[in-house]
């Protein structure tokens, strides 16, 4: 294994940065098709590009991790971090397959809350691992990303109770598939902050 004499400390969090954005363009898609159907089939390509944009950063990541000696936090928590990204951007994916097979029934207005609540945790994500060099910062992010995904998570009954009202099963289906990938996304950045809360303990 080759290592960097002179490694950039910085680069993980750097790349975990470019993760972040990418999840948070890509919630602003999944956006978009929910509220613009004659543009979903751009769109779910765009979150296509963006998920392969993900693996690759997700890649570099270990890479940078396995010839470095620096690293702001340990090479298991930075790889965790990083996964856990990658893993909800798989969900805004998948989220983006699932719209595209909905029907003509509108989806709730449930769906642009949750899709609101991703975007605030995706932010305090984003955010989050720009502060990893300085952890003190960070105890309230991780209480606000929990404070968000129990909103999200009421949201979710909430929308899962209007589903429970449509007469076909194919549509409370279809419906509740997207309801559900969503929950998934905001569970995932759920867990992101779980992590980030061991590391505030570990590491103090």
């Amino acid at each position: 294994m080759k290592f960097q004499i002179f490694p950039s400390a910085s680069r993980g969090i750097e790349l975990l940065c470019d993760l972040a954005a990418t999840i948070r363009r890509s919630v602003a898609g999944v956006s978009e098709m929910i509220g613009n159907p004659d543009g979903r089939t751009q769109q779910l390509r765009e979150l296509a590009a963006a998920e392969a944009e993900a693996s690759d950063l997700v890649h570099a990541v270990l890479t940078h991790l396995r010839t470095s000696y620096i690293s702001p936090l340990p090479r298991e928590d930075m790889y965790t971090l990083s996964r856990l990204l990658h893993e909800t951007m798989e969900h805004l994916r998948g989220t983006g397959e699932l719209i595209m097979n909905v029907g003509s029934t509108p989806l709730s207005e449930r769906s642009s809350e949750q899709l609101e609540l991703i975007s605030q945790l995706a932010g305090l994500a984003a955010d989050s691992v720009q502060r990893l060099n300085n952890l003190d910062d960070l105890e309230d992010n991780w209480l606000q990303m929990l404070q968000s995904s129990k909103r999200a998570a009421r949201t979710h009954l909430v929308w899962l109770n209007e589903i429970a009202n449509f007469s076909k099963a194919g549509t409370m289906h279809r419906h509740q598939s997207v309801a559900d990938h969503l929950m998934l996304t905001a569970n995932t950045l759920r867990q992101f902050a779980d992590h980030l809360g061991r590391v505030l303990v570990k590491e103090s």
